[in-house]
């Protein structure tokens, strides 16, 4: 697996602060700003700006609905791209700050694999170094920095959610690092000048700029990790070399893919549950997922021994399985699970996979369950039935009620009252699993 399928919502990020609010000098000020826009490369440059409503771009009409960006004490104007890359630029002004956050500049661009593109990451790194110059030339800078969105929240994750600040930016190595004049003098200018770096650069308002690599494609290899590490280590002289190394090694892991070796039965199940839970936890889902093996269904019996029907109405009785049960499903579902509206069998996975994630079999009370079981029971035995040309046995006991197909008796009811018992059973105990199984042991007819 490429590391760009493997890692698809991670987006890259460039943060700019200053303690200078360019809109205390109003229009004048603004000019500036949007000036800043205008020299953007092409590549780069948004063309719609959010106000009430997704606008075209001019610098006329930031001007003129200005006041459309106010909020409380800060004025936020959100520009973006109707082109591809996507894009966010963000300008927020704070009427009141800490002294080195009264202008902030975010830019963002998804995914990641925009800027790893062949042929043209150092296309996007010059880009970027020309954004954070031309912002130097009109503002002072207290601090900034540009990475992997989610390299960079891992590593201020304890902090951040603590609700804490990130960390003091010192404290981290970022593909791009800014220092504004109160920190190079805290660390020492001679010692900042002299740290392991592939390109080391005065701004103006004595600024420094610092990568730790050409581009920011390759943050999370073992030469950007090394590099990342050697810069630490001389701006913090208490860090360790190889304890320094091995953290930031650790964090690389997440963004290294790992071969998909799923159940068969279940791994489209499990495939939307990597998904769904975020690159930070993927690597550790794929590993215990890879593991993982659904217990042998057993809600079945050889058809010869399914006993016969018992209900006083055979015909009334499967109607209303199909009829009332199986609808409360679609009523109850179908918002979640669009595909139950199809009738199609990729509802099946999705239906097992919404009941799983959202943890159905613990946060249901007792009462619940016991009407949403014969839904799913019936609704399971449905497809038995309608796809792989099943015999519906109803049953007064209603985990009896099997449904035949070829030399076996499927348990439709009796499947959905254990996928029903905890948090982990609609996985361990899927509609899917049993219905393919059932498939495949189904005789030509």
């Amino acid at each position: 697996m490429h590391k760009n399928d493997w890692n698809k919502e991670d987006h890259f990020i460039l943060r700019l602060y200053s303690p200078a609010n360019p809109l205390d000098r109003g229009h004048e000020g603004l000019d500036e700003v949007l000036d800043l826009v205008d020299s953007l490369d092409v590549q780069l440059r948004p063309d719609i700006v959010h106000l009430s409503r997704r606008r075209k771009y001019s610098r006329q009409l930031v001007h003129e609905k200005l006041h459309e960006c106010r909020h409380m004490a800060s004025t936020d104007i959100y520009l973006a791209r109707s082109r591809l890359p996507d894009e966010e630029l963000t300008f927020s002004f704070l009427d009141q700050g800490t002294e080195d956050e009264r202008f902030t500049l975010e830019l963002t661009i998804k995914p990641f694999s925009v800027v790893r593109e062949e042929d043209r990451t150092g296309e996007y790194a010059q880009h970027i170094l020309s954004l954070v110059r031309t912002f130097a030339q009109r503002f002072p800078l207290s601090k900034g920095l540009a990475h992997g969105f989610i390299d960079y929240y891992l590593c201020n994750e304890s902090h951040l959610m603590r609700h804490q600040e990130p960390k003091p930016i010192y404290e981290e190595a970022y593909w791009l690092n800014v220092y504004g004049p109160r920190l190079v003098e805290q660390l020492g200018r001679q010692r900042l000048l002299s740290t392991p770096a592939a390109h080391m650069e005065e701004l103006p308002g004595s600024a420094v700029l610092w990568l730790t690599r050409p581009t920011p494609a390759d943050f999370d290899s073992e030469e950007a990790r090394l590099a990342q590490a050697l810069a630490l280590v001389h701006l913090r002289p208490e860090l360790k070399l190889a304890e320094t190394l091995t953290t930031l090694r650790q964090r690389s892991l997440i963004f290294t893919p790992l071969p998909l070796q799923f159940h068969e039965d279940v791994a489209d199940i499990l495939r939307w549950e990597v998904e769904a839970r975020g690159l930070e936890h993927r690597r550790h889902l794929v590993e215990r997922f890879n593991a993982y093996h659904p217990p042998p269904v057993s809600e079945w019996l050889p058809s010869s021994l399914a006993p016969a029907p018992d209900v006083d109405d055979v015909r009334q009785t499967i109607a209303t399985y199909e009829g009332h049960y199986a609808e409360q499903l679609i009523a109850l579902l179908h918002k979640d699970v669009p595909d139950l509206l199809k009738g199609s069998l990729e509802a099946l996975p999705r239906v097992d996979h919404h009941l799983w994630h959202f943890r159905w079999g613990r946060r249901l009370p007792d009462e619940e369950k016991q009407l949403l079981i014969p839904a799913l029971g019936a609704w399971l035995g449905m497809h038995l039935v309608h796809t792989l040309g099943g015999r519906w046995v109803p049953r007064r006991t209603q985990e009896e009620t099997a449904v035949v197909v070829g030399d076996r008796a499927w348990l439709p009811f009796l499947r959905a009252h254990h996928a029903l018992q905890g948090p982990e059973a609609p996985l361990d105990y899927s509609c899917t699993q049993l219905f393919r199984l059932a498939q495949r042991l189904a005789r030509p007819r």
